[in-house]
């Protein structure tokens, strides 16, 4: 049975990743900042939700010690670096030291513990914020110049993941996760927000949501990290992007909501809030590497809709 640790499994990804990788056999355990019952609202939905196969561990990534005791107690075979500093992340008001402190920093000293402790691979979650703003489909081999003091911080994670793989020959695999969507994601987020406002009949006030962006289901993701760990096989560094790579209107899906939802468009207000200042009009991502390498196909945005709709039933 192998051993895998999740990091930020309290978050929407972390919780769907500890349950992915408990459901396929592995002994998992789960960290946190807080010990299991501390938690309240959403984060301890999702805790309840992975179920009683996964352990928990309340962990501090920035103490250095603690981490230490912990990798060399536990001996993962598989560490998944989802935790991250992600406060106000769209923003320009990011605070860069607390990112650095917890993105970067601690990588130093997890990565040679994992190495003393023969972890057969790491798998980081990055974003599709470390890209260049762009209107076309961001392949991993393209320059990253971010545009947001997150996608900065995400991106020196990146880099430091890079040169610590190599100084320890841990291999590992980075993430660009671009929109996941589906059950526990945080209420404010648009779609769940959308989703929750017309089962109650309310009325939404929005953007006029004609930015295209990428969208893929949680379930693909949870899948492609999966993938990722058979993957870690082949040793080295690589970077995917784990998107559907299609740009699609945040517009278009949200009158599908309302649709399968048998819902009144006249709830919908578009264009009684502004758009965020500096949002570019298209973000999407290229899945082909992943597909060809990983064989992981992604399903289309459409199709992850229904699966939420279905899902929070």
């Amino acid at each position: 049975m192998k051993t895998v640790v999740i990091t930020g499994a309290s978050s929407f990804v972390g919780c769907h990743l500890a349950r992915e990788f408990a459901q396929k056999g592995c002994a998992v355990t789960a960290t946190g900042t807080q010990t299991f019952d501390a938690y309240k609202g959403i984060q301890a939905e999702r805790l309840k939700w992975i179920g009683g196969g996964v352990s928990w561990q309340a962990l501090d990534l920035c103490n250095e010690q603690a981490v230490r005791s912990f990798i060399a107690r536990v001996r993962p075979e598989l560490w998944v670096h989802h935790a991250g500093y992600a406060v106000n992340y769209g923003g320009p008001d990011y605070d860069v030291c607390a990112g650095d402190a917890v993105n970067v920093a601690p990588l130093a000293y997890i990565y040679e513990e994992l190495a003393k402790a023969k972890c057969g691979g790491v798998i980081v979650t990055g974003s599709s914020m470390e890209y260049s703003d762009t209107d076309q489909a961001c392949l991993e081999s393209d320059e990253c110049k971010p545009s947001t003091p997150y996608g900065r911080s995400k991106l020196e994670e990146t880099q430091a993941a890079a040169k610590l793989s190599a100084l320890h020959n841990v291999p590992t695999r980075v993430a660009r996760l671009f929109i996941p969507f589906g059950p526990l994601d945080a209420p404010a987020k648009v779609l769940m927000y959308v989703v929750e406002n017309l089962k109650k009949g309310l009325p939404i006030d929005l953007s006029p949501c004609t930015q295209r962006r990428d969208f893929l289901y949680i379930g693909d993701v949870a899948k492609a990290y999966g993938s990722f760990a058979g993957d870690l096989k082949r040793g080295g560094f690589d970077i995917f992007n784990i998107c559907s790579g299609e740009a699609v209107a945040v517009r278009s899906l949200i009158e599908m909501i309302v649709s399968h939802l048998g819902a009144s468009s006249d709830l919908l207000g578009f264009g009684k809030r502004s758009m965020r200042p500096g949002e570019p009009a298209v973000s999407y991502g290229s899945c082909e590497r992943a597909r060809q390498v990983l064989g992981w196909e992604p399903n289309k945005p459409e199709a992850g809709i229904k699966e939420l709709l279905r899902d929070i039933q």
